[in-house]
């Protein structure tokens, strides 16, 4: 059978059984009383020929698909992210169901997706098109749209600006990304920061957004740096659009031989694979991705008909303390 795919009529010759007999075994059909001997023959027999049934065809059969559809439609890479995936996969396969993650190319690849893949239900992680709704709600796929940039915006930016003005920083200087395909997450992100120190008494932050997505221009940020630490009221404190943002905060002070915190303070957000091995190991807000993913899983089970609709999504996020935070210096930097 090399070169093409094998198929039930062939597990059937080899077997010397009827298709429906082998159907019967392969779906574990227990309503059929099939001898011992026949379905270990026919269980060799497809393994002798690599035969893998058809998912559309076993989808039919039953009336349903065990495939659930992660839409990417543009989320870049993170450890929030891969969290989310690992949750979902780990939840979904409970269920006895497969995860498919699909990182969408464009508005309009959603309908070739579904020509080869018919989902029980789709989850998607940014908002779809109308288009795309009326596609999904044309082949009856349950939909839960949670927008990954929505839930708890504003908490990780809070406890970004509790942890530097419980430190006694008063002028925080907030690093974002300039990046057009990130501001979905950068904007409400910049306004929660204003916000939180508008409502602490602090000074309106001083705000820069850098180019980059998942490379972050250092020489651009140690630039910036120059600026804020220049003046009568220097910054003391840098609060960060993610990590990434951060580290290059860090490699920029190091290059301009800023002492972080002893001289500048600077936090993160997202608790990244490499924020503890910053030198200084960073301080950031870790996100709660992993409760976010098993309430996705809620709205999706709730959307199958099998839960109750879940409680409305609370968002978690906590400090996690290392060494980049501290109290500001007595005294205004000296001028570079």
């Amino acid at each position: 059978m090399t070169g093409s795919r094998s198929t039930s009529a062939d597990v059937a010759r080899r077997a010397g059984v009827s298709r429906a007999t082998v159907s019967y075994v392969l779906n574990g059909r227990t309503d059929q009383s099939i001898p011992l001997s026949t379905r270990n023959r026919v269980l060799a027999a497809a393994r002798d020929l690599d035969y893998v049934p058809h998912a559309a065809s076993r989808a039919l059969r039953r009336g349903t698909s065990n495939l659930v559809l992660l839409i990417n439609a543009g989320v870049p890479w993170s450890t929030n992210v891969t969290d989310v995936e690992d949750e979902l996969t780990a939840l979904v396969a409970a269920s006895g169901r497969s995860l498919v993650v699909w990182r969408r190319p464009g508005a309009a690849a959603l309908q070739g997706m579904l020509a080869d893949l018919e989902p029980c239900v789709a989850i998607s992680m940014d908002t779809l098109t109308s288009e795309e709704n009326n596609l999904l709600g044309r082949l009856s796929v349950p939909l839960v749209a949670a927008d990954l940039a929505a839930p708890g915006t504003g908490l990780p930016t809070e406890l970004q600006i509790d942890r530097l003005a419980g430190q006694g920083h008063h002028r925080i200087a907030y690093l974002t990304t300039s990046d057009r395909a990130l501001q979905r997450f950068a904007a409400p992100r910049t306004d929660a920061i204003v916000a939180a120190c508008v409502r602490r008494g602090l000074p309106e932050p001083l705000i820069a957004g850098v180019p980059g997505g998942l490379t972050v221009d250092v020489a651009a940020v140690a630039r910036q740096l120059v600026g804020w630490l220049d003046g009568r009221d220097p910054v003391t404190a840098v609060s960060c659009f993610n990590d990434l943002h951060a580290a290059a905060c860090l490699a920029a002070a190091s290059d301009l031989r800023i002492e972080v915190p002893t001289e500048l303070s600077v936090i993160g957000l997202d608790d990244d694979i490499f924020a503890p091995l910053t030198r200084p190991a960073l301080t950031t807000v870790r996100l709660g991705p992993q409760h976010f993913a098993r309430h996705l899983w809620s709205l999706a089970r709730h959307q199958l008909g099998e839960t109750p609709a879940p409680a409305a999504f609370t968002p978690t996020a906590h400090i996690v303390e290392r060494a980049s935070v501290t109290a500001p210096p007595p005294s205004p930097f000296p001028k570079r």
